[in-house]
């Protein structure tokens, strides 16, 4: 199982992007992300090719599968490229918070 990733898409079944799998000119996946996850069986030790569409951008690129890898691919103009987080003290209004440790994780 292939797990290939896509950053910066929407959440569950929204705004996501259509997925195309080539081998050898022959289309051997098609489908949409759901969270910008998408799970497919591909035979190792070969080059697919996959095209990904997302509102008018187009990501065509080879890669190589050695087992169950793992794949991240990104959209130039994606939901989500551009996040700014201001973090205050939870004691004190709107004192902001200038240095420490962030520690995030998807659930």
């Amino acid at each position: 199982m292939v797990n290939i990733y896509f950053n910066s898409l929407g959440i569950k079944n929204n705004y996501q992007a259509y997925v195309q799998i080539i081998y050898l000119n022959k289309l051997i996946y098609e489908g949409n992300t759901y969270n910008g996850c998408l799970k497919v069986m591909l035979k190792p030790n070969r080059v697919y090719t996959l095209k990904a569409y997302f509102y008018g951008e187009i990501i065509i690129k080879s890669f190589y599968v050695k087992n169950n890898d793992c794949y991240t691919f990104n959209f130039n103009h994606g939901l989500f490229n551009n996040i700014i987080f201001r973090l205050t003290d939870y004691y004190y209004n709107n004192l902001p918070i200038e240095r420490g440790e962030l520690i995030l994780w998807q659930q």
